[in-house]
């Protein structure tokens, strides 16, 4: 099954409760942590803000269509991300604990103004979904100030697979001449990609029972760039429009955790 699949399908009831858990037996020591949350801020580029002719997409005489398409960023093209996880920690001591997770991380479609054509016409832009699934290890430090307040700082290294990214470009009442329109229409923009990812956590966690914490987490993480597929930007001479596509996000989770 697709990541974006599982993504579908869990985020209704894991945003909608954030606090069900699995029954798992794991050893002493060992706790499983549910993760939910959203991306209240993202950096990196979807693409570069180039200018060219567009005379080509009209039929029109060469530089007769000026063109100018502004650099969009995760932000502006998807807003918020949903995140969801699921994480094993293994204490090897009072304040050291060792983990291992998976993620999934997703937005649904940006449709949005990307730049103008001949100075005053919009020129749109729509991306697909944004679909990631993630595997991951790292360590976390609890500092314990309390018997129910455990502050904790942590850093991760994974790995990532992205679903690819298609777009679509228009101009609002104005097809563009074959074979342009069809070729502009659900165009490849981004393969499918495997990426490196890293990142440093930082959260608080209560105590609520011998057994069971709820906490609160952020942190900054961030991946290495997309693979860009330049098969139909590059008929128009825009090989270098996509070629950012390096994500990094600042979360706001909220997990809850069982010891076993």
């Amino acid at each position: 099954m697709k990541p974006g699949s599982i993504t579908s399908a869990l985020r209704g009831v894991f945003l909608a409760s954030l606090l069900s858990v699995s029954c798992v037996s794991l050893p002493a020591a060992w706790s499983l942590s549910l993760k939910a949350g959203l991306t209240p801020l993202s950096g990196g580029d979807v693409h570069q803000g180039p200018a060219f002719d567009g005379s080509v997409l009209l039929g029109l005489p060469a530089g007769s269509l000026p063109v100018d398409v502004d650099a969009k960023s995760f932000d502006d093209v998807y807003g918020d991300f949903t995140e969801l996880g699921l994480e094993a920690a293994y204490a090897a001591s009072e304040n050291l604990s060792y983990t291992v997770g998976l993620g999934w991380l997703s937005a649904d479609e940006g449709v949005l103004r990307v730049g103008t054509v001949a100075g005053a016409l919009p020129l749109n832009g729509r991306f697909s979904d944004y679909q990631d699934f993630q595997v991951y290890a790292g360590v976390r430090y609890n500092f314990r100030i309390t018997e129910r307040w455990n502050p904790y700082v942590g850093a991760q290294l994974g790995y990532k697979r992205v679903d690819e990214i298609t777009a679509s470009f228009s101009v609002p009442n104005t097809p563009f001449n074959a074979p342009y329109q069809d070729a502009l229409t659900n165009a490849k923009f981004y393969n499918a990609s495997n990426v490196w990812t890293y990142g440093v956590t930082l959260g608080v966690e209560y105590k609520l029972t011998d057994k069971a914490t709820v906490a609160l987490e952020t942190g900054y993480l961030a991946q290495g760039s997309l693979d860009d597929n330049d098969s139909i930007v590059g008929l128009l001479g825009l090989n270098a429009l996509n070629d950012e596509g390096d994500l990094s996000y600042v979360p706001l989770r909220l997990s809850l955790n069982i010891s076993f």
